[in-house]
């Protein structure tokens, strides 16, 4: 493929990264799609995990009862704070294609459970495999201690088996529905039992507990346990085209191209599930570039939130009102909705919610007051604000006005050009050269066409 023009660059960096800030910008121009892929690909081979909270666990050590319910306690308030950490981290991480697949791998895998500490053991057992191979993705997934409170496998025993995990493992996380039988749920839970959490709050594996009788799986019999199910899981082609397709929806296009789904199907299964592979070959490709893929996607809140952190290194004045409009917009991080994660695509926007995401340049700077009609989310939700507060925050356009300054084009072509990365006519309203910068941005940012990349 030739060299990228600018909205190439620009196409790639707000799909595989959170996007791509003008002070970079120059130093991608001249560089192929593959050039500019395995620039990612190197940034985010060096990363780090996690680390808002000390795990207070110690390996043969029961954690106590008491410090249990303690935890419970403090745990909305916790997890709060840890979500604002990841939000951060992705704002800040030169790894942003590892980062944004840990978010894919978090909607993925969506778990949602009371103890902080083991949401970002999980959130970091995501970043280490993100880029790694889907087997062993899969596999610590099976033994992650929030996963196992949030699907029950704690209660999974012999002569009492329980068949959340095993049923939402073929359903949600590898084959999707119809491609396996009631039976083969049931035979997955008892190979599955006794894969707990011990008393010191890490995995283990309890004998005791566990079916070591004869299992039928997939038509093949034998004395089976769960790592042999993930096993014979992953000999199914299917499991290959089923993480293709959740690739393809959150980084193409929710319509789906079979025929290209196929050769990334090919590439995945042939490579013995390898992350790395996959992505480039996606990232790479001219199905990504695609002048009908671009702008199909609308951004999610949590993407639309990290970008006005990368853009405009955008701060509030309290914590709870990121949160709050994590809420607003429909995405609470660490509080998926259910199992099957957010719906994504036009679940992203309603009446309210684009208004809101139109209204934000203004309230952020302080023009317009904002009361968030906060949407519905579980009973274990972060937080419940009452009564219209402003939001207060900071936004720098420094970067902005230099970027405006160095062009030969216009100001407001020049800004518009770099933000509305899809082709689009530029309305009157943001031609007008009396303008700030500030003033120029704000239009742009509320037109309804940015919500899309």
């Amino acid at each position: 493929m030739n060299t990228n023009p600018t909205r190439d660059i620009q196409h790639l960096y707000t799909r595989a990264t959170f996007g791509l800030h003008p002070k970079f910008f120059s130093n991608k121009i001249n560089k192929s799609s593959c050039e500019l892929f395995e620039e990612l690909l190197q940034e985010s081979q060096e990363f780090s995990d996690l680390k808002h909270f000390e795990d207070i666990r110690k390996k043969g050590k029961d954690i106590g009862g008491f410090k249990i319910l303690k935890m419970i306690l403090k745990s909305r308030k916790e997890l709060q704070e840890l979500n604002l950490a990841w939000l951060d981290k992705m704002h800040v991480s030169r790894a942003q294609l590892r980062e944004k697949m840990t978010l894919f791998w978090h909607h993925h895998f969506a778990t949602s459970a009371p103890f902080p500490v083991l949401m970002q053991e999980q959130n970091n057992m995501f970043r280490r495999n993100a880029l790694g191979n889907f087997k062993d993705l899969l596999l610590e997934v099976a033994k992650d201690p929030a996963m196992i409170i949030y699907l029950n496998n704690q209660q999974n025993k012999k002569n009492a088996p329980n068949e959340n995990f095993a049923r939402e493992l073929m359903e949600l996380f590898t084959l999707g529905r119809g491609h396996y039988t009631e039976k083969d749920v049931k035979e997955s839970a008892r190979a599955f039992t006794g894969w707990h959490i011990g008393l010191d709050g890490y995995f283990v594996f309890d004998k005791k507990s566990h079916d070591d009788g004869e299992k039928t799986f997939f038509n093949q019999t034998g004395n089976w346990n769960g790592e042999d199910i993930i096993r014979m899981i992953l000999e199914k082609r299917q499991t290959a085209r089923f993480i293709c397709q959740k690739l393809y929806k959150f980084f193409v296009s929710p319509k789906m191209n079979e025929a290209f789904v196929e050769k990334m199907t090919d590439e995945f299964f042939t490579s013995n599930y390898d992350i790395t592979r996959l992505v480039q070959f996606l990232f790479t490709s001219e199905e990504f570039y695609a002048s009908e893929n671009r702008g199909a996607l609308i951004k999610s809140p949590v993407e639309l939130i990290v970008e006005y952190k990368r853009f405009f290194s955008l701060e509030m004045n309290k914590d709870q009102n990121m949160i709050k409009l994590q809420r607003a917009l429909g995405q609470v991080l660490f509080l998926p909705p259910n199992v099957a994660g957010w719906p994504g695509d036009r679940s992203w926007i309603d009446s309210t919610s684009l208004l809101v995401r139109m209204n934000l340049p203004y309230v952020f700077a302080g023009i317009h007051e904002y009361d968030p009609q906060e949407k519905a989310l579980p009973e274990s939700a972060l937080i419940a604000q009452k009564g219209p507060k402003p939001f207060l925050s900071k936004m720098n356009f420094s970067p902005w006005n230099e970027l405006a300054a160095a062009s030969k084009e216009s100001k407001a072509k020049t800004l518009f050009d770099y933000l509305m990365i899809h082709p689009h006519l530029m309305p009157s309203a943001i031609i007008n050269e009396k303008n700030n910068t500030e003033e120029i941005l704000r239009a742009i940012l509320s037109l309804p066409e940015y919500q899309l990349h």
